[in-house]
């Protein structure tokens, strides 16, 4: 569950770092915030999906 964290902000970070003060140019600029953007997305899903199964275990 950590490490769902860790990669949330770091993707987070990496997009941010991106749209405001980015070393690229351009369309790599771009490519840079959308991964961001999607690693940020897919660990906050992944973290979702645990929290939801730990509930539905724990109403079991």
């Amino acid at each position: 569950m950590f490490f769902n964290f860790v990669g949330m902000l770091s993707g987070l970070i990496i997009a941010l770092a991106n749209i405001f003060d980015s070393g690229f140019h351009g369309f790599m600029r771009w490519i840079m915030i959308t991964c961001g953007l999607l690693m940020f997305i897919s660990h906050l899903k992944l973290a979702l999906d645990k929290k939801k199964n730990g509930v539905i275990n724990r109403d079991k």
